[in-house]
């Protein structure tokens, strides 16, 4: 299938969340990190279905192992900043837009949504470990980017169920994943259709950047160092979530890549042996 035919589909699919006002107001208010009134975005939250519970619920969750309890957004801002907070409302309302319960998840699919998930969290666990390990970078918007990075994936599932399939079942067969999304969806990767549903919504252009390049981080444009870590931290949660399909494709990682952060092999062994545990931590927190 053609990519043209892909984006057609995509774009006129009654399956593809549309955006309500006030989801559309908070992001485009995030487009600028700085410039607007904290109690403005706050009132907005408000109105959103659950959205102001379920992130102090989360945000108060023992894995962030913060000292205090957080009563409002504003506080929690104070506490891990304002652009992970903005990754993390972000991030939550992508949750809330697609449903992993919808009738597209049927018992047959080949691709199962509850296991990506262990990948999507592996991979946030996996960044603050090597950002911990190089003593660089804020642990929670690394957290907060890697819960984004996939939301590809999280629209072809809900909106082409029939396409994520076929490529499950190439990879299931031994086929690197990047490769069999080429070969099915027209040259198209599942980073080049999150990068068209972020400009779409128009969501801030650090998070566009994570989500588009995190396979290819030499041709990201913003926070290189950041998106080194994600492409890392993707590489370590692949390999569990192909585990967790029952393959082992031994996927070759950019040694230029980890030589430039001071990351060692020793280091991301380290990392793949504690990253199962670690997502089974945060599973026992977490609510989505």
């Amino acid at each position: 299938m053609e990519k043209e035919k892909i984006f057609d589909l995509l774009e006129n699919s009654d399956r593809l969340p549309k955006l309500s006002k006030d989801v559309s107001e908070i992001l485009e208010m995030l487009k600028n990190p700085v410039g607007f009134d904290i109690d403005e975005l706050i009132e907005k939250i408000y109105k959103v279905d659950n959205l102001n519970e379920l992130m102090l619920k989360n945000l108060n969750s023992g894995y962030f192992q913060t000292n205090k309890k957080f009563e409002t957004i504003k506080e929690s801002i104070v506490y891990f900043g304002m652009q992970a907070v903005q990754n993390f409302i972000i991030f939550f309302i992508t949750l809330q837009l697609f449903s992993h319960d919808s009738s597209t998840n049927k018992s047959n699919r080949t691709f199962t949504m509850s296991h990506y998930w262990n990948h999507v969290l592996g991979t946030s666990v996996a960044s603050c470990m090597l950002s911990a390990k190089i003593k660089y970078g804020d642990k929670y918007k690394l957290f907060s980017y890697g819960l984004i990075h996939d939301i590809g994936i999280a629209v072809l599932d809900t909106c082409l169920p029939e396409l994520i399939d076929e490529v499950t079942e190439k990879l299931k067969n031994g086929m690197h994943q990047i490769v069999a999304e080429r070969l099915v969806l027209g040259g198209l990767t599942h980073a080049d259709i999150g990068g068209w549903v972020c400009r779409k919504w128009n969501i801030r252009d650090d998070i566009t950047n994570i989500v588009e390049h995190h396979h290819t981080p030499f041709l990201a444009k913003l926070n290189p160092v950041e998106m080194k870590l994600l492409y890392l931290a993707d590489a370590i949660s692949t390999e569990y979530y192909e585990k967790l399909l029952g393959v082992n494709l031994n996927h070759g990682i950019s040694t230029k890549i980890m030589d430039s952060l001071g990351i060692t092999q020793s280091d991301m062994n380290s990392a793949i042996e504690a990253l199962p545990g670690e997502i089974q931590k945060l599973r026992n927190y977490l609510t989505v």
